[in-house]
């Protein structure tokens, strides 16, 4: 593999923000080291386009790739397919990189033999008052370190720290080949499945480094946003559609233990988030029958999941055995409107 990095950007409809994400990643030293595939996934605006201008502008670096929709997993799985860089990393459309730290990674990575790096992410909020104010934009990071004592630029064995980290897609870069070998594929048509591409790789991933920059701009609050209370409450069957995937792939596992926790920890914050979901919902005694008939069928099934939940909400309504669920669903949903 030539090239240090692809960076592969999901893109449909992304005609407003995807100028910005390719600025951002374009603006960097070494572009011969980079690879970047735009997927416009079936886009109906001027995403497409925009692609193939940049193209043009930097030959050799972006690659504009068009194919019939089929959703951000399809975006992903065809980067995997046409990645020719030894990293791989995802950035979709409407976010983008702090160009300087972007630098940093790279160089990084032309030094490092990690089947994993991971390097730092904000949460930024955006006003909804255009790009020309996204430096104006709230910044928070969600993960301001990943666990007390890190020696960054340190190759870990992923085991000797599985139980200290929390990988988001935001924060990962990985070796191609191991996607690649693997023959890892994540879930099409179907919104959540970054989980999917965190988690599907961990049983191959034997080494870990991270790097003190933060290079990803993950942005909050843009209308439409899949990860919005409303959206994922009409979105609930694909929520579950991933669910089922990331647990068949569970069920497969053949990992280390230390793995096989690091998997179930994550496991139970997705379970997590389901709950958060009903509770979103009109309180209803129908609502409070299906997390119950949900939580005991998690706790049967699959114990160590259940066991490996750390959200006080979630303990809290274990321990009063769902009694709690009404103030609790009143409450959250007060929250929502809060924000």
């Amino acid at each position: 593999m030539g090239k240090a990095l692809t960076v592969v950007i999901p893109a449909y409809n992304a005609e407003k923000y995807l100028k910005t994400c390719l600025d951002s990643l374009c603006g960097v030293g070494a572009l011969e080291e980079l690879e970047i595939l735009v997927v416009d996934d079936g886009s109906t605006d001027g995403t497409g386009e925009i692609a193939d201008l940049y193209q043009i502008r930097f030959p050799g670096t972006v690659r504009a790739v068009h194919k019939p929709n089929g959703g951000h997993g399809s975006g992903i799985n065809t980067g995997i397919c046409l990645a020719s860089g030894k990293y791989f990393k995802v950035v979709d459309a409407d976010d983008w990189v702090d160009s300087s730290a972007f630098s940093e990674l790279l160089r990084y990575l032309l030094t490092q033999d990690a089947d994993a790096v991971i390097s730092g992410y904000y949460w930024v909020f955006d006003k909804g008052t255009g790009e020309e104010e996204r430096d104006k934009f709230r910044r928070r990071a969600e993960i301001r370190e990943q666990f007390h004592g890190i020696q960054y630029k340190k190759t870990y064995r992923f085991d000797e720290v599985a139980d200290k980290i929390y990988i988001k897609m935001h924060g990962l870069t990985i070796r191609t080949e191991i996607l690649k070998k693997n023959a890892i594929r994540i879930d099409e048509h179907c919104y959540y499945v970054d989980t999917e591409l965190i988690l599907y790789p961990i049983p191959y991933i034997e080494t870990i480094a991270f790097i003190k920059d933060f290079v990803y701009m993950y942005r909050i609050g843009r209308a439409g946003q899949s990860m919005q209370p409303e959206r994922m409450r009409r979105n609930l069957s694909q929520y579950d559609k991933v669910l089922r995937s990331l647990f068949r792939f569970y069920r497969r596992l053949d990992c280390s233990d230390e793995k096989k926790a690091y998997i179930e920890g994550i496991l139970a914050r997705i379970w997590a988030s389901r709950v958060k979901i009903l509770l979103g919902f009109p309180p209803s005694e129908k609502a409070r029958k299906e997390l119950v008939e949900k939580e005991y069928w998690l706790r049967n099934r699959y114990p160590k999941v259940y066991r490996a939940n750390i959200q006080p909400a979630l303990r809290v309504l274990r321990l009063c055995r769902y009694i709690l669920y009404y103030p609790a669903s009143f409450a959250f949903r007060a929250g929502e409107r809060m924000r």
